[in-house]
């Protein structure tokens, strides 16, 4: 196998390709990149850790020989990385030495046969849609900090989509907080008899490996595919693919509080930058026992944020729009945090009920197109020590 590419070509297919390679080194072959010659004269580069993969192609310089191999990863990017900005011809024998060429430059490395690499899922679907690009980026960006990394209810360990005619929603849930976002855009279905209403549960090992695939710009769009255990995301010359969660979500709407009589409208920058001046307090450890909390508390049109450790204390106060009864009550400092950072707009509303309740958070102006629901559990403050 001989081939010729571009530098440039190369790293821009190699680098998104690199968050889908296994580094659990149970399987030698997918810890590499497998290149692979086509009939239509294109290279083919494929990822797969198991669970989630890359595939993409790139228009070479030239073939020499035909063939089909597999390359360590990690080698070949750190290689691909230091060289220079030209041509690369590739060069592997029966002997499974690989040179990697550019200029005076060299590199040898071994290789493995194509046939060891494991076979991909099936990347064809009639079920699908297309989306704008940069709404599935801002999508994934409100709701992916609150996916539980380790949960026995499968369902909480990935996103919740669901699509509709006219709208995404997308939904995640740790047991501590949940988070919603509902997007009015332009959905257009891709099965061939035009319809839409697909529901699916990304895993969170995937989120940010997707993110990464998204194209550029509000104008890019990407297609959508559902298989009967995978996610497939094309775009252009590149196909990102994921297993699905294959379990019900659960019914989120129910949770949330309808009921809340206290509200509280605040600055959002304001109040962020109030709680990460509370959280070096808050996250301070109390004599090996655990993290300290944050307190909120109402007094008049102020908030106030307060916290406590055995190495010090911290005061903060603010204007606020402040309507119903007063309220204190404590939280973990970094769910707070996680969620304020990726609301949207000037201004939050947050609602209380009372000190063992959940609170929400939305925007105090409404958006027609796109708006975002934050809930969150807060802690028994008398059982901090």
């Amino acid at each position: 196998m001989k081939f010729t590419v571009q530098k440039s070509d190369l790293m821009s297919k190699l680098t998104p390709a690199m968050g889908t390679v296994s580094n659990k080194n149970t399987i030698t072959s997918i810890e590499g990149v497998l290149l692979e010659t086509m009939e239509d004269g294109k290279i083919r580069i494929s990822t797969y850790d198991m669970n989630k993969g890359t595939r993409a192609y790139i228009d070479p310089v030239s073939i020499e020989r035909e063939g089909k191999y597999i390359v360590n990863a990690q080698r070949l990017y750190q290689t691909i990385r230091v060289l220079p900005e030209d041509e690369i011809t590739f060069d592997i024998n029966d002997k499974l030495n690989c040179t990697i060429s550019c200029g005076r430059a060299s590199f040898s490395m071994f290789a493995m046969r194509g046939e060891d690499f494991p076979n991909l899922p099936d990347l064809i679907s009639d079920r699908g849609f297309e989306i704008s690009s940069e709404t599935l980026r801002r999508m994934i960006s409100k709701v992916a900090h609150s996916v539980a990394e380790n949960d026995n209810r499968i369902m909480l360990c990935g996103a919740f989509f669901k699509v509709f005619e006219g709208g995404i929603e997308v939904v995640s849930c740790n047991s501590y907080t949940l988070s919603k976002c509902t997007m009015s855009c332009n959905v257009k279905s891709l099965a061939d008899d035009g319809s839409l209403g697909y529901s699916f549960i990304i895993p969170g090992h995937a989120l940010g490996e997707l993110s990464k695939n998204l194209a550029d710009g509000e104008d890019q769009t990407v297609k959508f595919y559902l298989s009967r255990k995978h996610a497939i995301i094309r775009k252009e010359d590149m196909v990102f693919f994921t297993r699905t969660i294959d379990s019900e979500y659960i019914d989120y709407n129910r949770m949330v509080p309808t009921d809340n009589d206290i509200s509280v409208t605040v600055d959002r920058e304001r109040f962020l930058d109030g709680l990460e001046r509370a959280n070096i307090i808050a996250e301070e450890k109390i004599k090996g026992s655990g993290k300290s909390y944050v307190k909120l508390s109402t007094e008049d049109q102020f908030l106030l944020i307060t916290s406590s450790s055995v190495n010090g204390n911290v005061f903060d106060e603010m204007d606020c729009v402040h309507e119903g009864g007063d309220i204190e009550i404590g939280f973990n400092c970094r769910f707070l945090i996680s969620s304020v950072n990726v609301a949207e707009g000037e201004n939050i509303k947050m609602t209380f009920k009372s000190a063992t309740h959940a609170i929400t958070i939305e925007p105090a102006e409404a958006d027609e197109e796109f708006t975002y629901f934050y809930m969150i559990l807060p802690v028994r403050m008398n059982e901090q020590k």
